[in-house]
This record gives C-alpha cells, sequence and structure tokens, in this order.
C-alpha cells in the first residue's frame, strides 16, 4: 500500500513575518526578512508554534495533546452491537466517529514520535500541527532545515507530513513535500509523484498510506527503511525545478498548458465551463502578474507557470463544503488529500512533459 496523497496540508514557513505584503512590493533577499505575500490558511484551522525539537513541547504547543479511546455501542435497548464502536475523544467526550472491531487507532503522540523516528540523525523542526472538524482529522508538519530549495530568490523549504483520521474516515498518510515561502503553497517532491514508483515498491518519497488494522506495525517499520530514499527525491526534485526555472514562459506553453491540467475537471465542471474556464484563466494571469510570481531568479519561467497553478489550487479554486466543514478546510483537504491533490500531480507532469518536448 504505497499510494501518495498530495500533501500540502498544513503548511508553515516557520517565519514569524505572516503580514500580506502590499502589491508591487519585491521580495528580500534575506531568508529571515522574507515576508509571505499570501497568508497562511493553515493558521486558521490549525496551529503555527514557536518551533521546537521537543516532542513534548510540540504535542503542547499544538494543542494535540490529547488522545482517543475506541468504545463499544448500544441499541436503544441496550442490545450490544458486537462489530461496531465508537472513537471518542477522551479530552473531551466528543464521538468522532464509528468503526469496525479491525480499527486500530494511532494516537497524536505517536505521530510526533514517528516522525522523529524517521529523521533519525537528521535534525527535525515540529512547527506547526492541528486538526480538522473538532479531532476528525489531525496532523503534523515538521521541517528538515538542510534540505531547503532556493532558485534565486525563490526558496522553498523540505517538510514531512503525517496525518492521520480519527473517524475511520481517513488512513494514515506519511509523505514529504515541499512549501514554497514567499506564497506559502505546497507541492510534493517531483518523485513522490511517479504513480509507477507507487505500484511497483515501496518507497517514502512516494507517500505511504496505512490502514489501521492489525497490520499497522508491520507497514511503519516499511516505511522507516524505505525513508532513505525521501533524499533522493529530494536531489530530483532539486534538479527538476533549476530546469523548470530555465524555461522560457510563452503564451502558447502557459494556454496549453492550463487546458491540460484542468480537462481533467471532469462532468461536474462541464456545464458552467465557459464562465469557470475565464474566471480560472483571470486568476492565474493574476498570480502570474503578482509578486509571488514575479520572484527573481524564476520570474516568466516554466517554473512560474507551475507554482502559480499550485497557489491557485491551494488559496482560490472552488471547493465544496460540508455542514460541519468550512471553506479554508475544505479547500485544504481537497488540495492536501483530495480532487485538488489529483491537479498538482497533473500539473507537475505536464509542466515537465511540455518543458521537454
Amino acid at each position: 500500500m504505497t499510494t501518495f496523497m498530495q500533501p500540502s496540508s498544513p503548511m508553515s514557513t516557520g517565519l514569524t513575518i505572516s503580514s500580506m505584503a502590499p502589491a508591487g512590493t519585491t521580495t528580500p533577499r534575506d531568508e529571515g526578512s522574507l515576508a509571505p505575500v499570501r497568508p497562511n490558511p493553515w493558521r486558521s484551522v490549525g496551529r503555527t508554534f514557536e518551533a521546537t525539537s521537543s516532542i513534548e513541547l510540540a504535542r503542547i504547543r499544538s494543542g494535540l495533546d490529547w488522545s482517543v479511546e475506541k468504545r463499544g455501542l448500544r441499541t436503544d435497548d441496550l442490545q450490544p452491537i458486537p462489530d461496531a464502536f465508537a472513537m471518542r475523544r477522551q479530552d473531551t467526550g466528543r464521538i468522532l466517529g464509528i468503526v469496525g472491531r479491525d480499527y486500530v487507532p494511532m494516537q497524536n503522540h505517536d505521530l510526533f514520535d514517528f516522525l522523529s523516528i524517521l529523521a533519525g540523525e537528521r535534525e527535525l523542526v515540529f512547527e506547526t500541527a492541528g486538526a480538522f472538524q473538532g479531532g476528525k482529522i489531525v496532523w503534523v508538519l515538521a521541517r528538515i532545515p538542510d534540505l531547503g530549495i532556493r532558485l534565486g530568490e525563490d526558496l522553498s523549504h523540505t517538510y514531512l507530513l503525517i496525518s492521520n483520521g480519527h473517524a475511520g474516515n481517513k488512513v494514515l498518510t506519511v509523505a514529504p513535500t515541499t512549501i514554497r515561502v514567499i506564497c506559502q503553497n505546497t507541492l510534493a517532491l517531483a518523485e513522490a509523484q511517479s504513480a509507477q514508483r507507487r505500484r511497483a515498491g515501496r518507497s517514502l518519497a512516494a507517500g505511504f498510506q496505512v490502514r489501521h488494522t492489525s497490520g499497522m506495525p508491520a507497514a511503519l517499520a516499511d516505511i522507516r527503511e524505505a525513508y532513505a530514499s525521501t533524499f533522493t527525491a529530494h536531489a530530483r526534485t532539486r534538479e527538476a525545478w533549476e530546469y523548470l526555472a530555465r524555461v522560457p514562459l510563452t503564451r502558447q506553453l502557459e494556454k496549453d498548458f492550463i487546458e491540460t491540467v484542468f480537462r481533467a475537471q471532469g462532468p461536474d465542471e462541464a456545464d458552467r465551463a465557459k464562465t469557470m474556464r475565464q474566471q480560472r484563466e483571470q486568476r492565474l494571469s493574476d498570480i502570474l502578474a503578482s509578486p509571488t510570481s514575479q520572484v527573481r531568479g524564476t520570474k516568466d519561467t516554466a517554473f512560474s507557470l507551475l507554482q502559480a497553478t499550485i497557489e491557485y489550487i491551494d488559496h482560490d479554486r472552488p471547493t465544496r463544503t460540508g455542514e460541519s466543514t468550512s471553506t479554508t478546510e475544505a479547500r485544504l483537504a481537497s488540495a492536501t488529500f483530495g480532487s485538488g491533490a489529483g491537479l498538482k500531480e497533473a500539473a507537475w507532469t505536464t509542466i515537465l512533459a511540455m518543458s521537454r518536448a
């Protein structure tokens, strides 16, 4: 089970500056003074806290210092229901969901512990974590400081993402991702998007999904063994990004790329295709002309087109919401685990194919 789910989940740059930069401003050269032009949307659904390598402090600062328990269910006349159990949040008593007999929970503290194990001797800095829907979905994002990617003044950090569902609604997912400082959007490491590698073998770079069953410990052991491939993927990502930053952006490339990537939207978009297409193209054009794309070292290149598309998916793409889900939660969940993640994968494969044609 090595299918990848796009992590663009939770994000943080680790910077203390989070104000919106005025239109037309230039990007500072010093990493420590980089102010994101796009505010971090994950701040509204999680916590970005003072960075720490301490698991205990990270749990407390993130608000994930609670656990869940599996409790039996009964009918109205108190008859036991043998194959259904409630997942209850212990600190609040809230019922998060109903699961089967074989469901094995993974506690929040295990998420922090597991990322630390994956990092091994490499430094791992916890910066961001949080929960959706009252705890039904939780996530932790930790940065690997020595794996940043800089193209001129365009800077991205490399993170490890782990996300988990406490309601039988989501498998455990572990995957590496990059977060671009200037607009705080996310894209998986290049090698993480190879469907062929996902099917052919085990690789953390391809992302792992682990079901909540008795086989979870063995699956987690497999992930630990595969962790070294992340660094190979990182090197290949850097090479691919450097290549894209050398490919000039033309109007024809922009037109063909956008048509190809968003053609996969399918029947849901077909009825409103003209209006949606016009709005999307206008928004993408605005992003390409904005400070997030006019960055020295990558502006007017295939790389800027790719990142503008990722920015659109992360921040602007229309997304359906549920009764208990905000627009921000729905958009970020889609960009991380759903149709938005699929669009990001399509964007990556398409830009490479077109720029090398």
